[in-house]
């Protein structure tokens, strides 16, 4: 069920951003879930948004070293970036290539959050929404008291009257 929403086309804009982001081609002789599964990818890329966020990047094939990339760059953006955890993906996710779908949409929010830090990166996607606070004075304010709204029951005369549903009551 997962795979059905696995979208090809956000594969596709995922690797251009990876590319545009790092400034080299995405790899053309593995898959998408091939490239990152090692995590030096996600790694180099965090490194580029928020540089030194990523110390050290493992190069071992190692299971557990694999995953621990993947890991410093889901940790580098919640802690750097401000990334709630449920946008993101879990390590296991993209290790196993269970749920790749997760993978592209935490991708997405990683670019999302990383344009708010530095509107130069380039864009994956919409951007996040500003917040827009409004500061209304006294008198505005009160207008809005007078005004009686569409849910106060502003129907003009609209009633149920020749309205019939089924047979009539046999008393």
């Amino acid at each position: 069920k997962i795979e059905d929403q696995y979208d090809v086309k956000l594969e596709q804009e995922c690797k251009d951003w990876i590319s545009a982001i790092l400034m080299e081609p995405f790899p053309e002789d593995s898959t998408f879930h091939e490239a990152l599964k090692d995590g030096t990818i996600l790694c180099r890329v965090m490194n580029v948004i928020c540089p030194g966020s990523i110390k050290k990047v493992n190069t071992s094939k190692m299971a557990f070293k694999i995953m621990e990339n993947t890991n410093f760059f889901l940790t580098a953006g919640v802690e750097q970036l401000g990334i709630p955890k449920s946008e993101l993906f879990q390590t296991v996710d993209l290790y196993e290539g269970t749920n790749m779908t997760q993978v592209l949409w935490g991708l997405t929010a990683v670019a999302r959050y990383a344009r708010r830090k530095n509107k130069d990166l380039p864009a994956l996607g919409p951007d996040l929404s500003a917040r827009n606070e409004r500061n209304f004075d006294e008198a505005t304010l009160n207008k809005g008291q007078s005004i009686v709204g569409m849910q106060a029951g502003g129907f003009k005369g609209a009633n149920q009257e020749g309205m019939t549903f089924g047979r009539p009551r046999a008393l």
